[in-house]
């Protein structure tokens, strides 16, 4: 096969949101997209409003077996050519009280977040070896505040900032370069079916679920409905991506945006207390 001459990236979590405008905006760029989707329906979407070359693999990122066969299909493709950048941008949301969640909604947050992030940096470093390129993890300012009902979720993302830096260290004699991003509130597919997902979670409590949280549980319910229509453009977090991805020298993490930025301020400068502060008045406004 003959060598693929474009910079090459493949992108999880491109079914909708800050996934898909990276996956066009790189294509946009000239690189060579591989997208990865869990539904044809969003792969064939794709393809059709792509305006640069984008290829897709069907796979869950929990899937193990599903994965590799995406990794042999890119592989195949990219020939003698490495693989620039890994792009962990799959995820998703969780809330409930822990006490009270369905064993399944707890793992969810873990097993996507985290182990589905860790598979593919696994599973693509062979590839990313051999053209020295670079990982970027998704991680969120969710975990720098400490909220209730939020299940595992910021646990996931805490594991995920953690393990990129033990990554790096394992990684970095090869050329590899392992960021991790903060995108900050974002216009998603997570916060635009919050509501509907929050109300899903919900109906799977026990009646005593409310009876012991039911002020928590109504203060989740209104900051998940005031999430509708609220964040920043998806594009303004694949920018960021496009930007590390073409940098030389780029830094560990970022920060998309004043929300991250900020957020990220308090978490590593202010005391207890007023981090205590903050998520209380963002419970109760």
């Amino acid at each position: 096969m003959t060598a693929n001459t474009k910079k090459n990236v493949v992108i999880t979590g491109c079914s909708a949101g800050v996934g898909e405008s990276a996956a066009h905006y790189f294509a946009e760029q000239g690189w060579q997209v591989y997208a990865i989707v869990r539904k044809q329906v969003d792969a064939d979407k794709l393809i059709d409003d792509s305006r640069g070359v984008i290829k897709t693999c069907l796979a869950d990122v929990t899937d193990y077996k599903a994965l590799q066969e995406a990794v042999n299909f890119v592989a195949d493709d990219l020939g003698v050519q490495g693989l620039d950048a890994l792009i962990c941008n799959a995820g998703c949301g969780g809330s409930g009280p822990i006490e009270f969640l369905p064993i399944d909604e707890l793992e969810m947050p873990i097993n996507i977040n985290f182990y589905g992030t860790v598979y593919c940096n696994r599973l693509f470093l062979p590839l990313l070896r051999k053209a020295k390129g670079k990982i970027i993890n998704l991680t969120s300012g969710s975990m720098c505040l400490a909220m209730p009902n939020l299940s595992t979720y910021p646990a996931a993302k805490a594991a995920l900032e953690v393990y990129s830096r033990q990554l790096q260290a394992e990684v970095s004699h090869f050329g590899i370069r392992v960021i991790v991003v903060d995108p900050g509130h974002v216009k998603s597919r997570m916060t635009q079916t919050a509501p509907e997902q929050s109300k899903m979670n919900l109906a799977k409590l026990p009646p005593e679920s409310f009876e012991f949280y039911g002020d928590i549980i109504e203060n989740q319910i209104r900051i998940v409905d005031d999430m509708i229509g609220s964040g920043k453009e998806p594009e303004d977090v694949a920018k960021v991506y496009y930007k590390i991805a073409t940098s030389k020298n780029p830094k560990s993490f970022y920060a998309v945006g004043a929300d991250g930025k900020v957020m990220r301020f308090l978490a590593k400068w202010a005391p207890e207390w007023v981090k205590t502060k903050v998520a209380d008045y963002i419970q109760t406004h």
